[in-house]
Parts: structure tokens; sequence; C-alpha cells
């Protein structure tokens, strides 16, 4: 998907759920592939759109779940998408191994509140992930932050990654910060 594209879809997504009768926001925070091709202008194109939940009351996000995965099922059957286009996995996998700011809202479509965190956050997330398209987003990400230093990538990290989540993956911090600023 270009980014064009992800905006189309999140607009027929914001209007499946005015069509399902969705009147309260439901609130998300973009990251990933979607958020480097959106907010930072990346030459790529992603999969899928990835997300994390900022509905923190549990009746909200139950019904949110719903009306959110109905409403992406339609799209991705009108547009031949596959079924994980709008993808909440990744909240799934990693919800307690980050700290999730709220961010600010980027756009709205319909009920669906699209909120964006800092570049900063994102580059943690990339270099947290470590794969070669993070690298290279985080290449990006660098330039546009004025980051320099491994120092500065580590308070990043220290910011928004727990302590234990950064034992636990730091084969793949150490890899990254080593790709991106030498040993």
């Amino acid at each position: 998907m270009k980014a064009e594209e992800i905006e189309d879809y999140l607009s027929q997504l914001g209007q499946e759920l005015v069509n399902a009768g969705i009147e309260e926001p439901i609130h998300i925070l973009m990251i990933g592939g979607a958020y480097m091709l959106l907010v930072a202008n990346a030459p790529r194109s992603t999969d899928d759109v990835d997300f994390f939940w900022l509905e923190e009351d549990d009746r909200a996000l139950e019904q949110g779940i719903y009306a959110l995965r109905d409403a992406a099922r339609a799209v991705a059957d009108r547009n031949e998408l596959e079924i994980d286009w709008f993808n909440y996995m990744t909240h799934l996998l990693m919800y307690d191994q980050v700290k999730i700011p709220r961010g600010k809202v980027w756009n709205r479509y319909g009920p669906l509140h699209v909120h964006v965190p800092p570049g900063e956050y994102i580059l943690a997330l990339k270099i947290l992930a470590g794969r070669q398209k993070d690298i290279a987003d985080s290449r990006i990400l660098l330039q546009g932050l004025e980051i320099e230093t491994r120092q500065q990538v580590q308070q990043l990290l220290d910011r928004y990654v727990p302590p234990v989540t950064q034992k636990m993956k730091a084969e793949d911090i150490e890899r990254s910060l080593s790709e991106l600023f030498g040993e």
C-alpha cells in the first residue's frame, strides 16, 4: 500500500463505522510502515496499517474491537485486501513491552480518531524491532530528529521501553545501534 491508498482505506473504514452506527470516537495510535509513509514521508510501501489501541475503558475497547474488525473486513472485501490490512496484532504482541503514548490526533475518519506519536517513539520501536526495513526507516527518522549519537537513542529507549524489554531485546537493540552508528 502507498500513502494515498492507506488514507482512502482509512476513510472507507471510518464510513463503515458510521454505517454501523458507531458514534463514540475510537482512538488508535498509528505506528509502523503506515506512520513512515503518512507522517515521515518515507519512499516505501507497506502491507498493513499497524496500530495500538488507545482505549482505556474495557467496555469501549471491546465494542471498538468488534466494530473495527467488521469494518476492516468490509474494506478488505471491497478493495481485495488481505484480511489483516488493518493490523492490531502489534498491540497484542507489544502492549506490555513498551510504553504507549497518547500521541496527537493526526486525522479523523468519522468516529475513527487516528493519533500519531512523536517520531522519537517510532524510532525507539524501529530500533527495538531491528529488521532491515526498520534500520532503513530509522535512518530516515534520525535525519528528521537530529539525533546523532547512540547515547541520544539510548535516552529514547529509556523513555519508551521498560528495562525488562530492553534486556530481553538487547541483541536486536545492539545490532540496530551498530548498523546505525558503528561499533
